[in-house]
């Protein structure tokens, strides 16, 4: 996301975030020149977004259930949001995707309702790290070599079929 704010690439595929903070920051050598699309697929295939949220929660032994719900319910208000992503953050409510004044400054703000109408959930999976490190790979070889992609495709799948636990 950095080497694409300094303008060091053409595209990412990456956080929807990393786009944003290029136009919200004045200094950023890239802002007002930069645009999100949905992910290409293949024939027949689907695009997709990751969904992934940081959340608030109240654990259940907490002696200041009361304050803490108080705070959530501040810090996620309408205002909240929209002020978070003023400052750099991504808001994750309607409201502030739709917001004239956000949309002014983020002119994609807008698309975050389409990318999570394709969103999905990374996998539960305890060893997921592992799998991802295999994934990642993959794609790092892609980029950096000659090697046919199908070729590292079916090596990269070989490899995460002989770990026992995908």
């Amino acid at each position: 996301g950095q080497a694409f704010a300094r303008g060091e690439a053409a595209l990412m595929v990456n956080w929807f975030g990393f786009a944003a903070v290029c136009d919200v920051y004045a200094a950023c050598p890239v802002r007002g020149r930069v645009d999100i699309a949905p992910i290409p697929h293949g024939a027949g295939g689907q695009s997709a977004s990751l969904n992934v949220y940081w959340l608030y929660t109240i654990g259940a032994g907490s002696r200041h259930k009361a304050v803490a719900y108080d705070f959530i319910r501040f810090a996620t208000s309408a205002a909240n949001d929209k002020l978070l992503t003023l400052e750099g953050g991504i808001g994750c409510r309607l409201s502030t995707w739709h917001d004239a004044e956000i949309n002014a400054l983020v002119p994609y703000y807008h698309k975050l309702e389409m990318l999570h109408q394709q969103a999905q959930s990374l996998p539960q999976n305890a060893h997921w790290a592992r799998i991802a490190a295999s994934i990642e790979e993959v794609v790092r070889l892609a980029i950096t070599t000659a090697t046919p992609v199908a070729a590292l495709l079916k090596t990269g799948q070989q490899q995460l079929n002989s770990l026992d636990y995908v």
